[in-house]
This record gives C-alpha cells, structure tokens and sequence, in this order.
C-alpha cells in the first residue's frame, strides 16, 4: 500500500525510466540519453516545462544533467528555450517542428511498450489508478495559492 506522495512519485519516477530506458535501446542509433527521451517524452506531454525545477523534481536528476541534456537537444535543434512571459528569471523549454518526426516515432515505441507491459492489466484498474491520480491532482490544485 502507498504511504504517501513521495512514495507514489517514486513509483512514477521508476515506471518513467524503465520506458527511457526501453526506448533509449530502440533508438540507440540517434544516440539520445535515457534523460534526453524523457524530456522529449515530458514536453510531448506538456506545452512548456520549466528548465531547472520541475524536470529535475519530476526525472528525479540532479541539475548538472538536466543542463547537459538541455544543451544537447537545443544543439540538435529539437527543442527551444523561451523567457517566461511573466517572469523573464524563468527560460521556458518547447519544442521545434524539427522534433515532429522523431516525437511521431517515439509515440509508435511507447505505444509498442505499452501494449507489451499493459498486456495483463485490466482496462478497469487503469481505469480506476487514473480516477485515483485525478482526484490527487484535484486536491493539490486546490490547495494551490
């Protein structure tokens, strides 16, 4: 049973690598870091990230790795750092049109893997862990000032 968030995150952080990892080696020619994937993967799910906070909380890396995977994905064009219109101390990560055709490959893998590691999980209990995940979400964002 889950003790608490942390725990919960933890579980998160884990399933998060194990699919870098997995398509880390079904893309091993491009040679992109499991923490490169799953930034890209973060931003395809998300417009913007912040560049240091929230993807060193959520990949659970320190900020010297996150600046290294920054920088290689900005030198290749896949990804852009914006200022925060609210805010000019925060740079904002998006991605380019380059990233199209890779991002589009990359939903194909996970995709693959999904239906590999989901094989024996009901839609009902996926069905209720995102029911569970939402009420948690809605309760943080309540509390938000």
């Amino acid at each position: 049973m889950i003790s608490n968030v942390e725990t919960m995150l933890s579980y998160f952080s884990q399933i998060r690598r194990v699919y870098a990892q997995e398509i880390h080696l079904r893309f091993k020619d491009e040679n992109f870091s499991p923490n490169e994937i799953s930034i890209l993967i973060l931003l395809s799910n998300n417009t913007s990230i912040n560049t240091s906070s929230q993807l060193t909380l959520i990949l659970g890396v320190s900020k010297g790795l996150i600046s290294r995977s920054i920088d290689s994905l900005l030198s290749r064009g896949l990804i852009v750092c914006l200022p925060d219109t609210k805010d000019k101390r925060i740079q904002r990560i998006q991605l380019t049109k380059e990233a199209t055709p890779l991002l589009r490959r990359l939903q194909k893998e996970i995709e693959q893997i999904n239906e590999i590691l989901l094989q024996d999980i009901s839609e009902e209990e996926i069905s209720q862990m995102e029911t569970t995940m939402i009420k948690i979400i809605e309760r943080f964002k309540k509390r938000e000032v």
